[in-house]
């Protein structure tokens, strides 16, 4: 399965969070809720770690995971350089790694110093 693209927007210093569906090409289920899943920005592959989503959490008995970036995480992003992200899942009877999704984070700088 070739992974999606999906870009992001940020708004730096605030807590971000979304809920990801992932259906297989002819819009089936994909199974989510014994595996296990990954997700990280960086500024380009093999580029050191900037932010990483905490724990990302698959819903039980569902095809959707709950995504997050803490304040803290958020704020080690900066508006003006460019990051990447993408989400992995790992299969828990077979192990078998998947990238489901990736794109580009564009990163709104905040005003209010927070």
């Amino acid at each position: 399965m070739a992974a999606a693209n999906h870009n992001i927007t940020v708004s730096r210093g605030e807590d971000f969070s979304f809920t990801l569906t992932i259906a297989n090409a002819s819009g089936g289920t994909i199974e989510l809720a014994d595996d296990t899943v990954a997700a990280e920005i960086r500024r380009g592959s093999g580029k050191p770690l900037v932010a990483s989503f905490s724990h990302p959490t698959p819903i039980a008995s569902g095809n959707s995971v709950v995504m997050t970036l803490s304040k803290a995480e958020s704020l080690k992003l900066d508006g003006n350089l460019n990051y990447k992200w993408d989400l992995f899942r790992t299969e828990n009877l077979s192990g078998v790694v998947t990238r489901l999704i990736y794109g580009d984070v564009k990163v709104e700088n905040n005003i209010t110093d927070i």
